[in-house]
């Protein structure tokens, strides 16, 4: 069970912008990084299944299967299998062009259109086997069940989601194609787990919000609340949140049972400052965090100085 630290982002920006943020904060920006994943994973089964063949790689170290009906013809369907199979030992970012790469490559292989039931059986045993096996991190729902229909699972992968969860940090740092296959591990031999990139990169190991409340202030500012595990998201996570939207935040964060209290304020994507915080009372009994100075080298740190006050 994990310790959920609080975090508390004061937002001012353009008021365009502050918009475009909500839709963010709500989950109402569609997730198109979720889509290039759901579509890698129909071509890594239909590679894996013999439906397609690279034209030109040989082998594929991570994952030898995913070789084993050897080389196929010049098609252009193979053609384009052959141009993923190159992202995802790359393991690209999941960015803007490699999103668009990515969703080229999967209509020109025209997997969409194979149904289940027109797939050959062998082939079938082989996709049905890896889905079994990576159930979980597929189609983010651990299952005890035996009952898990493959062929539902291979039609899902083409019903792409329109929302995405509130605050989604994968929509700000993108994340990489071959970590978010691999999941939680053991089917990309030497390359990133998800969780191992997402601790790295976003400091988060589920890079989301969680208990989300926002409320808007005038055009241009917005308070944001949110809880993440264990720790605050990374400091160029939310730096980079600060020059996405080209806006100054002041964050907040509090995990009280390990005492990890603290403040940074990012403009623009930079950041200005930072701060000790200690949790106190207010006079109305509610609770309030306030700004400890960070004491300069060879200071003694003192809390008689408050910079600001936040009510929660």
């Amino acid at each position: 069970m994990s310790d959920w630290c609080h975090n508390r982002l004061e937002i001012t920006g353009k008021s365009a912008l502050i918009g475009i943020m909500e839709e963010w904060i709500t989950g109402e920006a569609v997730p198109l990084y979720r889509h290039a994943v759901m579509r890698s994973i129909k071509l890594f089964l239909a590679g894996c299944g013999g439906l397609l063949r690279p034209v030109k790689t040989e082998s594929f170290t991570p994952f030898p299967g995913l070789m084993q009906s050897g080389t196929g013809l010049g098609t252009p369907a193979n053609m384009a299998f052959d141009q993923w199979l190159g992202l995802l030992r790359r393991d690209v970012p999941l960015d803007g062009e490699h999103l668009r790469t990515i969703e080229r490559i999967y209509h020109q292989s025209g997997i969409d259109a194979i149904r289940w039931e027109s797939i050959p059986e062998v082939s079938r045993r082989h996709i049905a086997r890896l889905i079994e096996e990576r159930y979980a991190d597929w189609f983010g729902v651990a299952t005890l069940s035996r009952e898990i229909d493959p062929g539902q699972c291979w039609e899902r992968l083409s019903q792409l989601p329109e929302r995405a969860q509130p605050c989604d940090m994968l929509q700000i740092i993108p994340s990489r194609l071959a970590a978010e296959l691999n999941g939680t591990g053991g089917l990309l031999a030497g390359m990133s787990t998800a969780s191992s990139l997402y601790c790295r990169q976003y400091g988060m190991e589920w890079p989301a919000g969680h208990n989300v409340s926002w409320q808007r202030e005038g055009l241009s500012s917005i308070k944001l609340e949110f809880d993440s595990a264990w720790f605050p998201p990374a400091g160029e996570l939310v730096a980079a949140l600060s020059s996405t939207f080209d806006c100054e935040i002041r964050h907040w964060y509090s995990e009280p049972v390990h005492e990890l209290d603290g403040y940074d304020c990012y403009d623009r994507g930079d950041h200005v400052c930072s701060a000790e915080a200690t949790i106190d009372e207010l006079d109305d009994d509610r609770p309030g965090l306030h700004l400890v100075p960070a004491a300069e080298p060879g200071e003694p740190k003192t809390g008689s100085s408050v910079n600001r006050t936040v009510q929660a």
